[in-house]
């Protein structure tokens, strides 16, 4: 993801809303582009070459759920959800599906601009737990020349937890820390650790993450 300024990729149909949030992000030095139909997407490839996209689920014919599902595997970008889909079970299909925040209209921009700068600060390290590296900036586990992605929330929450290694982190703090909220429900924080470990027994690499019953997680000790 290159270029002076980091760069944002709204989609979004409404462009009322487009005007506003390019004249805040442009305000704030980011590179806007914008999209109002999935249906000018024509390489996904190309996403990968902004720094973070802010997604619309409903756009018209198309389910920005579905355009998720469909992109996750390939498109590692951060991806913010902003819509009016408010239930929990919009909510945890969008966190299921890889999104990495997600946020209900009407919103606080100041609260999106928070939001934005937490998800595209770079984490800036590598570590090793055992035989196993740990890429935080590029979101990569590595053992043995063998290496599985990750998306950039997973990653958060791996850095969250090394940074407090030893110490036992309740889903609560690791909600309110990564995604700024205590208003999403705590399974989001389970499903997360699930598949980090289900990329972790991908390449047999080793778990640094110890979880105690009702009290939370931590990174191990070495």
């Amino acid at each position: 993801m290159g270029g002076d300024l980091m760069k944002i990729l709204i989609i979004e149909d409404n462009i009322s809303l487009v005007s506003t949030l390019k004249d805040v992000l442009e305000s704030n030095s980011y590179e806007v582009d914008y999209i109002l139909s999935l249906e000018e997407i024509d390489d996904y490839a190309l996403l990968n070459s902004y720094d973070l996209i802010l997604l619309d689920l409903m756009l018209g014919d198309y389910s920005g759920f579905d355009f998720l599902k469909t992109i996750r595997d390939d498109i590692k970008t951060p991806i913010i959800i902003l819509t009016a889909k408010n239930t929990k079970e919009d909510i945890m299909r969008g966190f299921g599906l890889g999104a990495d925040d997600y946020i209900t209209k009407p919103f606080d921009m100041d609260i999106l601009l928070a939001r934005i700068k937490a998800r595209i600060g770079r984490l800036n390290q590598e570590i090793y737990y055992k035989k196993t590296k740990f890429d935080f900036d590029r979101f990569l586990i590595t053992k043995e020349c063998e290496n599985v992605q990750m998306t950039s929330t997973e990653a958060r929450i791996l850095k969250f937890l090394y940074d407090n290694k030893g110490i036992f982190l309740t889903k609560e703090k690791i909600l309110f820390n990564i995604f700024s909220s205590l208003d999403t429900s705590e399974r989001v924080v389970v499903s997360h650790i699930y598949n980090i470990r289900q990329k972790l027994l991908e390449i047999n690499a080793d778990d640094p993450i110890e979880n105690k019953w009702k009290v939370g997680y931590r990174w191990k000790e070495d």
